[in-house]
């Protein structure tokens, strides 16, 4: 097999460690809070009544005159079912056509985060946060007739993030963070094992991959109370890019420069991540209730093709092919999250539900290139990729169980439309794939703890 008849194989098994996150708009997490959770993060960036409002504004650690520690977990139970016609392009051949399904091929997962605020002074505080925002674990079975496609696949991300904040006076306090993000992801991509036409390549690998990178990064933040009643965030992330560097093997991918097939060489691949603005909104209406509105930008439109690289076939015929090796244009698009929430307080309880509506990062309509290339219509959007708007419903509360101790409890729901996907791979049969997606859902589960000294 030739690097460039490998590349659909080879992207489709990638993308899936990406993006297949029924909660997340492209392959990005919100979840960086329990109490955020519960009102949809709208003004996630602004509230402050824990530590975790570090992790979307570093100016947020100004808010707190005594130590104060955060400390959660997140349960994401999604659930993305697929379904349609999948044809077997024999050449020269009859076209075989079958009927074929993937069902709750998303992994559910645990979230944590941790968050440290430390006043310092009356004008500087300073913060920690670890969390994370992008990260997800997919699982076809072995017998789906597109896991040359799609198949295994894991991505997990941690940022690290120490922060500085520095209060102007006593209506605006401005913030910087630097983040260290740890990326670390393993791909598995394989011939169907019950591709009857071609028996003697089932469950053969066309590629597995493990890698991991370090990447730096920064954020700004600002915080503005024009009354006692009304808070106002901004903040921005910069965009992150890290590399991938790991070891491929494979049962058919050739290796030309020491000949016979890949087994255990270095291998690059660099992930575009997008850079975030976020704007909140915070009102205090009386002693019982407040109403929160939150908007968050994705600049998604940088991530519009795949490229690896395998520095060891530079150099041998035909090693061009590898470097870089175009994997798909993607062509996101960047978008817009929009939230409304609300919280209720009475003594030690506060109670708070929210609503958000998420917009999908993948394109609707064709990919006419590709669709040119297969003779038939290929979507932007992917089984690995189903990605979709989807609106969200959550609920949760803290109690208060003394001067120091609080604790979180949230719950969400939430869910998109069905999208049509259709998908075509020249190896190691012509396959195309077209159908759509029948189900997209999650439910998550947060608990959480806060100290304050």
């Amino acid at each position: 097999m030739s690097p460039a008849t490998l590349r659909p194989a080879f992207l489709g098994s990638l993308l899936a460690a990406l993006s297949t996150q029924a909660g997340a708009a492209g392959f990005y997490l919100q979840e960086t809070s329990v109490n955020g959770l519960g009102r949809a993060f709208a003004a996630e960036n602004t509230v402050g009544d824990n530590a975790a409002i570090l992790a979307r504004n570093p100016a947020g650690s100004a808010l707190f005159d005594s130590m104060s520690l955060s400390g959660g977990l997140i349960y994401v139970d999604p659930e993305i079912d697929a379904k349609g016609d999948v044809s077997l392009l024999v050449p020269g051949g009859p076209t075989i056509t079958m009927q074929d399904s993937a069902s709750d091929y998303a992994t559910s997962a645990f979230v944590p985060n941790g968050y440290l605020a430390l006043p310092i002074n009356d004008r500087w505080s300073a913060g920690l946060g670890l969390y994370s925002n992008f990260g997800l674990e997919t699982d076809f079975d072995d017998d789906f007739l597109t896991t040359h496609i799609a198949n295994q696949t894991e991505l997990l991300t941690v940022n690290i993030a120490p922060s500085i904040a520095y209060k102007v006076n006593d209506q605006l306090s401005l913030g910087l963070a630097v983040k260290a993000l740890y990326a670390e992801g393993s791909i598995l991509s394989s011939i169907p094992e019950d591709l009857f036409l071609a028996p003697q390549l089932g469950g053969q690998r066309l590629l597995d991959l493990e890698g991991d990178a370090w990447e730096f990064s920064w954020s700004i933040g600002a915080l503005w109370q024009p009354t006692e009643v009304t808070r106002v965030g901004i903040s921005y992330h910069a965009e992150q890019s890290p590399e991938l560097d790991g070891k491929i093997k494979s049962d058919l991918l050739p290796d030309l420069a020491n000949g016979g097939i890949l087994n255990n060489v270095g291998g690059e691949l660099t992930l575009d991540l997008p850079d975030t603005l976020e704007l909140g909104v915070y009102h205090r209406m009386n002693g019982h209730w407040a109403i929160l509105a939150g908007a968050m930008w994705t600049d998604w439109e940088d991530f519009q093709a795949l490229e690896a690289n395998i520095p060891s076939q530079a150099s041998a015929p035909g090693g061009d092919m590898y470097n870089p090796l175009l994997l798909r244009e993607e062509n996101f698009q960047s978008g817009w999250r929009y939230s409304l929430g609300t919280e209720y307080y009475s003594g030690n309880l506060t109670l708070r539900a929210g609503y958000a509506y998420d917009e999908g990062a993948a394109r609707d309509g064709l990919n006419e290139h590709h669709s040119a290339e297969a003779g038939l219509p290929v979507t932007w959007r992917s089984l690995s990729i189903p990605d979709t708007d989807r609106q969200w419903l959550t609920f949760g509360a803290t109690y208060q169980l003394n001067d120091q101790l609080s604790v979180d409890g949230s719950v969400a729901y939430l869910w998109g439309d069905g999208e049509t996907i259709q998908e075509y791979t020249d190896q190691p049969l012509p396959t195309y794939f077209d159908g759509e997606t029948t189900t997209t859902k999650a439910w998550l589960f947060g608990v959480s703890l806060n100290y304050t000294f």
